[in-house]
């Protein structure tokens, strides 16, 4: 029956029955046809009324139960209407409809065992029941029956033709086995069963990605999307292969139009907050994942990697609170436990950090990046022998990470070791050319080895890698000074200014590149400054002293001088034989190292995508049982409602 005719019949069967029960006879069955025909014309409010008075009457029927309980359970109130079905279950003990909706509703529930129960009574009682054999053998497969599972298809593929959704189940649970190859063969015969079955599409495009052969995902994906533009799953799945094949542009574009038609999956929701978090588009992630948390609080991934993303957007405090959290959820759990060490490591909680290592290890002891964190907690501690072991101990494990031997070098340095320093910066610095903290140590080590030609090379490539640290461009303003690369120098030192402009150390040091240059008025504004800030220090006196002599100005040059040896008559003695020739730059010196800076962490561990696949059965497609078999039968309502006119009528 077209849809238009199956309209017009549902339209007159409905007037028929309200005639009928505004005629006053109290006939259930007229009262329950109505409550059908208006479930089935949309009017499901008005047939869960329907169906609510009937409950209260002294004639209830149990099928007045079954159609209630179906209301209760597309309206989401599962419980009750697992229990309503179970209360008229021993009064209709012939509905296939009553046992496929309690299977559906005990799965809703989470209870398995007794939706098994009630799909396998259902498939004893109508073998050719193919929804009802889908939803067993997935329910099976859910319980980890695999086998069992697999044989309750297969028995329905014997009996008759191959049917697409059969195959593409088959393949969903071999792929539960890790049998992916198998998975995708089933997934390829339902498509040539039905070219436009989307589960199956779905299901063979993530079968391709997960063996990673994404262009040939992607291809599926695109089909998919074609079919059916808005469905969220598929751009989701297209995004994470556009990620995977470095494609930036096409993974956001695909997750911005999955939020849009998945605004409340959380499987959507997850990965675009991942997705997002791994192109490091923090703001995003973390609106994504927050989402996603509000949908399943309970969910350790999308915890851990929320804790990630507040991490990386400046929220301290809440990414602990969030990786504490995911510790408490399971203590076991590796990537909880690293996060949160390295996050209080990170906030200078030195001993909470220590302690989750501490407790990493104890269960998983081969975890090299937590090698990598104790050597850091200790160089942090100054604890050098023992933060150089753990180093050499994560290089063992990790023999080409550059952070490693970025943290390996600079503990070399800072113990004064300095070839082993170079040998391990150079090592860091091929491994990674964009680690800061590798050019940092290896340039630092050739200052010390006065190879300033490699000094100004590492320092050059720092500055570029962080051109808002004054520090970096301090020290290479020092190689070129000490290279009498003036200009150079100069030019270094005023980017200094930049981002420090109250440094008196840069204001010192670009002065006294200034006065080796000749450019003496320049060098003494800059001296002054000094002087400024620090009034009690002889040699920027002595140094401003001898700019003043060269420029001419010989009575500001004694003032200077007499000021020096009053603070320091030792120091004047000393500076006696040079003072009229020579600039102290004594106090030109490599910046010190910052350790919270400098050693380097391996970052924050994101837990992975979710790939989730797509059942080729609708679990909330619970079936409304009615009084008739079918709709073409109910136009003999018509005939049996003029019989009850007229019996009315001679009344």
């Amino acid at each position: 029956m077209c849809g238009w005719c199956a309209s017009r019949r549902l339209a007159r069967i409905i007037r028929q029955c309200e005639k009928i029960i505004d005629s006053g006879d109290g006939d259930l069955d007229a009262q329950l046809r109505l409550a059908g025909a208006l479930w089935l014309q949309g009017a499901r409010g008005q047939a869960e009324q329907l169906l609510r008075r009937l409950l209260d009457s002294p004639d209830e029927s149990a099928l007045a139960h079954h159609n209630f309980a179906v209301a209760q359970a597309t309206a989401g109130h599962r419980v009750r209407a697992a229990e309503t079905l179970e209360r008229a279950r021993s009064r209709m003990t012939d509905s296939c409809d009553l046992l496929w909706n309690l299977g559906l509703a005990r799965w809703s529930l989470g209870q398995l065992p007794e939706a098994a129960e009630a799909f396998r009574e259902l498939r004893d009682r109508d073998p050719t029941h193919l929804a009802g054999r889908n939803a067993l053998a997935l329910t099976l497969a859910r319980q980890g029956e695999l086998d069992q599972a697999i044989s309750v298809l297969e028995e329905g593929l014997a009996g008759g033709p191959r049917d697409p959704d059969v195959l593409c189940n088959l393949g969903i649970i071999h792929q539960s086995r890790g049998d992916l190859e198998t998975a995708s063969r089933y997934f390829t015969g339902a498509l040539r069963r039905e070219p436009g079955h989307k589960a199956a599409r779905y299901n063979r495009s993530l079968c391709a990605a997960l063996r990673g052969h994404y262009r040939a995902a992607i291809e599926d994906l695109a089909i998919l999307c074609r079919l059916q533009p808005d469905h969220a799953w598929a751009l989701t799945e297209r995004a994470i292969c556009h990620y995977r094949l470095g494609g930036t542009r096409q993974s956001v574009d695909n997750i911005h139009r999955a939020t849009r038609a998945g605004r409340v999956d959380f499987h959507v929701l997850y990965n675009a907050g991942t997705l997002l978090l791994r192109e490091s588009i923090i703001g995003q992630a973390v609106t994504q994942l927050e989402r996603a948390y509000e949908l399943l609080p309970g969910d350790m991934d999308v915890v851990i990697n929320l804790g990630v993303a507040t991490h990386l957007s400046g929220q301290v405090r809440q990414s602990l609170d969030h990786f504490r959290a995911a510790v408490r959820m399971n203590s076991r759990h590796a990537l909880a436990r690293y996060d949160c060490a390295i996050a209080y490591t990170m906030a200078d909680m030195l001993e909470e950090a220590e302690h989750e290592i501490d407790q990493l290890l104890n269960l998983y002891p081969d975890f090299p990046e937590a090698f990598n964190a104790v050597g850091v907690i200790r160089l942090r501690q100054n604890r050098l022998v023992e933060a150089a072991q753990q180093f050499r101990r994560t290089a063992d494990a990790m023999p080409n990470s550059a952070i490693v031997r970025a943290n390996l070098a600079l503990t070399y340095y800072l113990e004064g070791d300095l070839a082993a320093a170079a040998e391990q910066a150079r090592h860091a610095t091929a491994l990674d050319p964009g680690l800061a903290a590798a050019h940092d140590v290896a340039g630092r080590t050739a200052m010390e080895m006065n190879n300033l030609r490699l000094a100004i090379h590492h320092f050059t490539t720092l500055a570029k890698l962080e051109p808002a640290n004054p520090d970096s461009h301090a020290n290479l303003g020092l190689a070129y000074y000490k290279d009498e690369r003036l200009k150079e120098s100069i030019e270094s030192y005023k980017r200094v200014l930049i981002f420090a402009p109250k440094s008196p150390e840069g204001h010192n040091d670009l002065g006294l590149s200034y006065a080796k240059n000749d450019m003496l008025p320049e060098a003494a504004n800059h001296l002054n400054q000094v002087i400024e800030w620090r009034p009690d220090n002889p040699i920027v006196h002595s140094n401003l002293g001898l700019v003043y002599f060269f420029n001419g100005d010989t009575e500001n040059a004694v003032q200077e001088w007499r000021e020096v040896t009053r603070l320091s008559p030792a120091y004047a003695r000393s500076r006696e034989a040079t003072r009229f020739s020579a600039y102290d730059d004594q106090e030109m010196v490599v910046r010190s190292v910052d350790r919270r800076e400098r050693t380097s962490h391996f970052p924050l561990k994101v837990a992975a995508f979710r790939h989730s696949f797509q059942l080729a059965l609708d679990q909330n497609s619970y079936r409304f049982a009615l009084p008739w078999p079918d709709l073409a039968a109910a136009g003999n309502l018509s005939e049996r409602a003029r019989r009850v006119r007229a019996a009315i009528a001679r009344a």
